[in-house]
């Protein structure tokens, strides 16, 4: 299961993606876990068709990908593993992903009460999932394209 990065991002796959990340990772697969967009075969293929040549574009919903990081059908090759929000993040931790950084983008939920950083806004539940993976002692680092400067999340969520 070689992963190359996990980004948390609510667009996905989107430029700083595709030109930005999946070249600086090598990243030969692009694996979207998001219930949304795995129930909908056209939400699936504008996904596909946002990737650059020659990445495989693989999109699984949540329980898939938890059944895979345990150790079932994880794709091959360099891998570069987009959730949409730190709740799916945390529930692929919780089933054995090993993560210890996270690079994160932009996230922006329906409800988020907390503004976190410029690009990063968060319900409670997902401030309390931020918490939880930083209490696991991954490093959550802020950072929207490669060449940037990294802001480190985990001190902003420090209670």
């Amino acid at each position: 299961m070689p992963i190359a990065m996990v980004r948390v991002d609510h667009r996905l796959i989107h430029g700083q993606v595709t030109l930005g990340w999946s070249r600086a990772v090598r990243a030969d697969v692009l694996l979207l876990v998001s219930d949304r967009v795995a129930a909908s075969p056209l939400d699936t293929s504008l996904m596909e068709m946002a990737a650059p040549p020659g990445i495989t574009v693989r999109v699984w919903d949540v329980e898939r990908a938890r059944a895979a990081a345990t150790g079932g059908d994880w794709p091959s090759g360099r891998t570069l593993v987009l959730v949409a929000n730190p709740l799916d993040l945390e529930r692929l931790v919780e089933a054995g992903l090993d993560v210890t950084e996270v690079n994160i983008g932009g996230v922006r939920s329906d409800g988020a009460r907390h503004k976190l950083t410029k690009e990063v806004h968060a319900t409670d539940d997902e401030l309390a999932a931020w918490r939880r993976l930083a209490g696991r002692g991954i490093k959550l680092s802020v950072q929207w394209l490669p060449g940037q400067r990294r802001k480190l999340l985990n001190d902003v969520v420090a209670p």
